[in-house]
This record gives structure tokens, sequence and C-alpha cells, in this order.
């Protein structure tokens, strides 16, 4: 009899440990906090920065932790490749990445999926050879952006005006590049021939410093130019600085990409005509979310679409409150 109760001592403690285990189990994937690292193509360029400080911000709630890693260097491809493959040594649980190299970047990813480590691209797609290889991609219509800035800045000029122009180009090996000097391109066909008569376009890898000296060049260079289009907003400005120090602002529009707060101020400050919002906070803060949903299991749109909004004197105060009220 004695052992018989014993026995059922032991199946009973038994029975009670393994439901204590499963429940301290269950506390322990409810509390899991997840590592996940953010690569941009910098750490030091502005629009970068309110991606980051979005994504950082939304972690607590999706329970990841978001460490941002980025080059020194801006558009530093290869730094960027070290960071990425650090990460996979690391065993992280999962990469949020804006590639500098669209299709250079493809290889290490494809070592993330060996090592089971879901990537996210946000702002720039990387051009992988099967689209699952990555989980999605958070960001603007980068073409058709690059079309409607570009159509809404030709018709600033009279129909019958050619116009002279210049496009400070980005880094040509990445999406958003590609992309946007499409669209810019599709909108040059649509206008009559002979209409729009490209001076340059030329890469200054996104850098104010780099438009600056280069449009310094190109006001020595051509005595006739009508229409500067940048690729982001710190290339617009740059170039403004540089037009400005030539005295020759009056003949010069000026349009970028991004709608972050310079490039609002300097449409309200009169110094370019317009940007393109990409929703720079809203790609930093909805990959968050994307990749929590992947991590959970849940299902979500392979495209999260940010941005894409024209913004011009008309509207530039409304999207720059948003800024300040975030």
């Amino acid at each position: 009899m004695k052992k018989k109760s014993f026995i059922i001592v032991a199946v009973l403690l038994l029975v009670l440990s393994i439901a204590i285990s499963a429940c301290a189990t269950a506390a322990e994937e409810e509390e899991k906090v997840y590592e996940v690292t953010l690569i941009l193509k910098d750490n030091t360029s502005a629009g970068w920065r309110y991606l980051t400080a979005a994504a950082i911000a939304a972690g607590p709630e999706y329970g990841i932790n978001i460490t941002e890693i980025s080059p020194l260097g801006t558009q530093d491809a290869d730094e960027q490749y070290r960071i990425f493959e650090d990460q996979i040594e690391r065993g992280v649980d999962g990469i949020i990445i804006a590639p500098v190299d669209s299709a250079g970047i493809v290889p290490a990813i494809e070592r993330a999926n060996a090592a089971g480590i879901p990537v996210l691209t946000t702002n720039t797609r990387a051009f992988v050879n099967d689209p699952d290889d990555v989980i999605g991609f958070v960001g603007v219509e980068n073409e058709e952006g690059g079309y409607e800035i570009a159509k809404f800045m030709f018709s600033q000029f009279p129909e019958d005006q050619t116009i002279n122009l210049i496009i400070l180009n980005g880094n040509k090996t990445g999406q958003t590049t590609i992309d946007r000097d499409l669209g810019i391109y599709t909108a040059i066909s649509e206008e009559p021939a002979g209409r729009i008569n490209v001076l340059e376009d030329q890469e200054a890898f996104f850098s104010r410093a780099q438009a600056q000296e280069m449009m310094e060049n190109f006001l020595v260079r051509f005595d006739d130019i009508d229409l500067v289009i940048a690729l982001n907003d710190e290339m617009a400005i740059g170039a403004f600085n540089a037009i400005e120090a030539a005295g020759r602002t009056d003949e010069i529009l000026i349009a970028g990409f991004d709608g972050a707060p310079e490039g609002l101020e300097a449409i309200l400050a009169g110094d370019i005509v317009a940007t393109l919002t990409q929703d720079l906070p809203a790609q930093g803060s909805e990959a968050v979310r994307v990749m929590r949903l992947f991590l959970d299991g849940q299902e979500f749109p392979y495209w999260t679409k940010t941005g894409g909004q024209a913004v011009t004197i008309e509207n530039a105060q409304q999207f720059l409150d948003r800024f300040l009220s975030e």
C-alpha cells in the first residue's frame, strides 16, 4: 500500500514539474525580446537618423531590441557587407537593411538565409534571385516618385521653353537611384522632342558636400542651367549652396527627394522648389513591425509602402509639423 502511494505521489510531482516547466517556458517565450540589427547606408546622414530613431522607438512596442550598425563613410558598400557578415556570426534574430549595393549584398543575404536569419529590406530593395530570400520590403515607390517630381518641375516652365537639366544622382548600384532615375527619364520621354536637354547626370552619392562641389564645377562649365533634380534633399541643399555662392539663384530651380525636415525647411525658405516624401520614420517603425509579424509567423504584405507625396511650398509646413510632433 505504501509503495502504491509513493508511486502516485511521484507521478503527481512529475506532472506538476512538467506543468511548471511548461508555464515557465511559455512565460519566457512571451517575454522574449528579439535582437535585430538595423544596417543603413551610413550613420551620419540626416535622413538615416530619422529612420533609425523611429525604429529604435518602435522596438519596445514589438518586443524587439534594435541595434543600428552602419558604415562610417557614405555609400561604403564593402564596409556594409562586413557589418552584415558580422551580424550573421553573432546569430542575431533578424537583420533589417537598406543596401548600398542592391546586387552586391545578395551573397550575404543568402548566407543569412542559410543561417536561419530573416532579412528585411527597408528604403532600398536588394536584387535577390528569389523574392523569398528577403521577407519583404518597406519603402516608397521610387520610380513613380522620380516621375512625379520630374513632371512637376517641368510644369514650372513655359511649354515652349527648352529646359537645361542637371541630374544629381545618388549611387547607380542602388535600387533607389536606378528607379528614381528611370522615373525621371520616363517623364523626359513624354515631353516634346528636344524640350529637355540633359546637361549632366552624375553620381554625388547622396552627399551634400559632394553635390556642392560637383555643382560648383557645373556652374563654371555651363552658362545656361534651368533645373537641378537631386535624388535626395541633402544633394539638393548642396546644389543650392553652390548656386547661391555663385549668385545664380534667380536662374535655376532645384528639386530634391526624401521629405526630411532639412528639405522641408529648404522649401519653406525658398531654396528648393519641391521634394517627394519617403516618410523615413515610417520606413523605420514599419520595418520593426513587419519583422515582428514574421517572427510570430503572421501574414503581411510583401511590400509595405510609405510616403509618395510631392511636397511644395503649399504643404511643406504640414509635413514639417508631423516631424515636430513626433
